[in-house]
């Protein structure tokens, strides 16, 4: 399926209540992936033997019968490709949407990630590219082989990321009301933190350089932030 086909197939996929069957774009032209889930779970993972960009959203509860007000898009805007669940607004009353949401995406290419929750847990593996990332009190954890600039903010869902590698130059910046903060590193990673709470606490294992690859900004209220060794 070409590109433009798969733009003009896209479009109809959005829909109040009914399922959506899986869908596949070709992953030449996309740049970045746009998430956006309320509830549920949002999984990103990559595929060594895979050439196209699947989606699949499945009901992560079927008991939800408000899951008939909430509405399904998955869509292709310019070189981003879009996936979002939203509910309708029927007498200012909205649904209570739970979906999980799972991408895969190929191992080689490079997607820069835009991704929104609620209380979604959201699980990144193994997807190489910049990370914006909002959560209210999901949990988050992500697992990458080079770490690239990084912006995660959550109120009480605790965030945990681990990068094999930090072979260039990245920035990342993170903040928390509550929730803990975590981020696994190689011992050999090059790092400067800075780090503001008013009660949290900061445990630094790899300690800081002057000639830093990686810059952490990181501001909490009462949660901690880890750095870890790999």
């Amino acid at each position: 399926m070409s590109l433009f086909l798969s733009l003009i197939f896209s479009l109809s996929l959005k829909t109040a209540d009914a399922a959506l069957a899986p869908v596949t774009f070709p992953a030449g032209g996309i740049k970045s992936l746009m998430v956006s889930v309320p509830k549920g779970r949002i999984s990103i993972s990559s595929s060594k033997t895979q050439k196209d960009i699947s989606v699949n959203i499945i009901e992560s509860n079927k008991i939800y019968s408000d899951n008939k007000k909430c509405l399904k898009s998955v869509g292709l805007e310019n070189t981003q490709l879009v996936v979002k669940i939203s509910s309708e607004n029927i007498l200012f009353e909205k649904a209570d949407c739970n979906y999980d949401v799972m991408i895969v995406v190929p191992v080689a290419q490079t997607f820069d990630m835009d991704i929104s929750s609620g209380s979604a847990l959201v699980t990144v593996r193994n997807v190489s590219g910049t990370l914006n990332l909002k959560t209210a009190t999901g949990s988050v954890s992500v697992d990458g082989d080079v770490v690239k600039n990084i912006t995660a903010k959550s109120a009480t869902g605790n965030m945990n990321f681990s990068y094999k590698t930090c072979s260039g130059r990245a920035d990342l910046d993170f903040m928390s009301a509550t929730g803990k903060m975590t981020l696994n590193l190689p011992a050999i990673c090059k790092i400067r933190v800075d780090y503001k709470s008013a009660t949290g606490k900061l445990f630094n294992a790899l300690g800081e350089t002057q000639d830093y690859q990686i810059l952490i900004n990181a501001k909490s209220a009462s949660g901690d932030f880890t750095i870890g060794k790999i």
